[in-house]
């Protein structure tokens, strides 16, 4: 039996063999049976077929203008419109209020059109003109991390490329396996659009999630034009060195305070650096804009719950659950002792202040996230313990419940215990060393003063001792 088919098609179109060893029922049949389907099916079938005339008739006094309907494909009347690259009828669905953010299977209008490969040039600049004209949204991908950007790269769509860099479309969003615009370019022999890339300030070092970079993706293929126009704009051996040794300088700590963000200021730790590392492990870097703008923390991100994203301008609902399952993942994780254990599993005899000050910021950092998934675990326990309180005590749910409960006991006291093994360092260094330089603090003013006087009591009394002494010693002798 058919399993799958092409986007774009409809049950009607389909192999599949349901029907056993009876005849497949006509199209007819489902007409004479489903009225509105067979009004459906012709709309799907005007608008492939270009008929612009039908698909008014049929929109305006049969639909009654109710054009965001869902076809026998699953697609709307705007997304077949789009990838048939059929202008007229995408000019005339907008009119009569088509949404271009409508998606089925996570693909938008603007995706439709940037995938068609065969149409003419201008007609799909047309389309494209339109729909940003309605307001699409262009920085966002589909459920492979695809942009419009990428498919207009991959359909070799200079003018389209070119239209959507003016527009400021985001050229470092990344697809599931790591690939920005630059790749998409280099993949497919793209000069032109490469050479656009570069011009719009896109990073030509970039690597995917297999250490792979665009250069090296060029030279697998063989595209030696390609391999050429990155040489050139790439940097020399020892420009690159001498870039990665400054990042290297700059990335140093310059103090111990740097291990502990916000200490100096005494606010309280945020941690916010870390939450583009985790978006990038979401395949959700295209939201970091907008939750680098909200202010948020990595407490309120590990925390955050759908309305939260709603608020912030995620609009696009296969990004707020991609989101979503990628903080649930994120929590369900599992802890091994090494990831948790510092100086005393190193089992070192003798150990840095530095050692000592980088464990502890570690540890820090890992009873914050600790926080946030206890906080993530207790919010779903409230939510469903009704239904809980029913499950009989040997359920699956019950005993897996326990068993994690068990694991997360567990690991707080591996915590604990490291908590009480690196106080008990922390007593011997202080003990055994003087305090580090930027832990001496200025005396006050009255002290220095204080010490001031007290140095001149006692130069004063040994001077006059020593006059005392003098004089006792002449009488002595003089005797």
């Amino acid at each position: 039996m058919a399993q799958f088919r092409p986007a774009g098609l409809s049950d009607d179109d389909s192999d599949s063999d349901d029907y056993g060893f009876y005849e497949k029922p006509s199209r007819d049949y489902f007409i004479q049976e489903n009225p509105k389907k067979t009004l459906e099916v012709k709309l799907q079938d005007a608008i492939i077929n270009a008929n612009i005339d039908e698909v008014e008739n049929i929109v305006t006094y049969d639909l009654n203008n109710r054009v965001n309907l869902k076809l026998d494909s699953g697609w709307t009347p705007l997304m077949h419109a789009c990838f048939h690259a059929h202008d007229k009828i995408v000019d005339f669905l907008l009119e009569r209020g088509a949404d271009p953010n409508l998606h089925a299977d996570s693909v938008t209008p603007i995706m439709a059109v940037c995938s068609n490969s065969s149409a003419n040039n201008d007609t799909i600049y047309h389309v494209i003109c339109s729909l940003i004209e309605n307001k699409c949204l262009l920085n966002v991908g589909d459920k492979y991390g695809q942009t419009p950007l990428m498919r207009a790269i991959s359909s070799g769509r200079v003018a389209v490329v070119q239209k959507l860099l003016d527009e400021g479309v985001n050229i470092e969003m990344r697809d599931q396996q790591g690939w920005t615009a630059v790749f998409w370019a280099a993949h497919h022999n793209q000069p032109e659009i490469l050479e656009l890339l570069i011009a719009h300030k896109a990073r030509l070092t970039e690597v995917d999630k297999y250490s792979r970079t665009p250069i090296e993706i060029a030279m697998s293929h063989d595209y030696q034009n390609i391999v050429d126009i990155l040489n050139k704009y790439l940097k020399t051996d020892e420009e690159l060195e001498e870039t990665k040794s400054i990042v290297s300088l700059n990335s140093q700590m310059r103090s111990w305070h740097d291990y502990y963000p916000g200490v100096t200021t005494e606010d309280r730790l945020t941690y916010v650096c870390e939450i583009p590392h985790l978006l990038y492990g979401m395949s959700c870097e295209s939201l970091g804009t907008l939750i680098e703008s909200s202010g948020m923390n990595l407490r309120e991100f590990l925390l955050m719950e759908e309305d939260k994203m709603i608020n912030l301008g995620i609009e696009m609902p296969y990004e707020r659950q991609r989101l979503k399952i990628g903080l649930k993942k994120f929590h369900l994780r599992g802890w091994r002792l090494n990831a948790v254990a510092g100086l005393y599993a190193r089992k070192f005899e003798n150990y840095s202040v530095l050692d000592c000050l980088t464990a502890l910021g570690t540890h820090m950092q890992q009873v914050y996230i600790l926080e946030a998934t206890l906080q993530y675990a207790l919010r779903d326990y409230n939510r469903n313990k009704n239904q809980i309180k029913f499950e009989p005590p040997d359920s699956p749910l019950i005993l897996r419940m326990k068993t994690g409960t068990k694991k997360l006991v567990s690991q707080i006291n591996n915590l604990r215990s490291e908590i009480k093994n690196m106080k008990g360092i922390l007593v011997k260094i202080s003990k055994a060393n003087p305090p580090p330089a930027d832990l001496i603090k200025e005396k006050p003013l009255f002290e220095v003063a204080l010490g001031y006087v007290t140095d001149v009591l006692v130069i004063c009394s040994i001077g006059a001792l020593i006059y005392h002494s003098r004089n006792y010693l002449a009488r002595v002798t003089s005797k």
